[in-house]
């Protein structure tokens, strides 16, 4: 599947990636390796694979692949997304971390609010869904990556 994703630099801050959280962290990653052809995304793969293992990572991957699909099918815009590496986060990809996030750790309802910037109505419930079944899987690793260093500090 392919996603056409705009570089044009709409708006970026200059926040670190290094200042977000882990599953934002790596939501974003995922979006901009996905972008760049198929040895990257081959490293979206392996990265899950090696944070999740490959159960729950191709359960994610086929989350994440379903979000991209729906956005390019239904989204109003493309998503601007920067190239790996850039130090600063767009706003669309900020957005869009939040929201997948949001999909499984906030109100149900906030979060389709927020799908009716990023889908059109008819895919609301969907990208939701599939927001959900992508952060999930991430927010768990990063709560047992914090309770591993506690566990380490301790």
């Amino acid at each position: 599947m392919t996603l056409a994703l705009s570089d044009e630099n709409r708006t970026a801050d200059p926040v670190p990636v290094a200042g977000l959280r882990q599953a934002e962290a790596q939501l974003i990653a995922m979006l901009r390796l996905w972008r760049s052809g198929a040895e990257s995304r081959a490293e979206v793969w392996n990265r899950l694979c090696l944070a999740l293992g490959p159960a729950r990572g191709r359960m994610c991957l086929r989350a994440f692949e379903d979000v991209l699909r729906l956005l390019h099918q239904h989204g109003w815009r493309d998503l601007t997304v920067l190239p790996p590496g850039a130090m600063r986060i767009s706003d669309d990809e900020r957005g869009f971390a939040a929201f997948a996030l949001q999909a499984t750790e906030a109100d149900r309802e906030e979060a389709l609010l927020q799908a009716t910037f990023l889908v059109a109505p008819a895919a609301m419930l969907r990208l939701v869904h599939a927001a959900g079944r992508l952060s999930l899987p991430l927010l768990c690793e990063e709560s047992r990556c914090r309770l591993a260093a506690a566990a380490r500090d301790a």
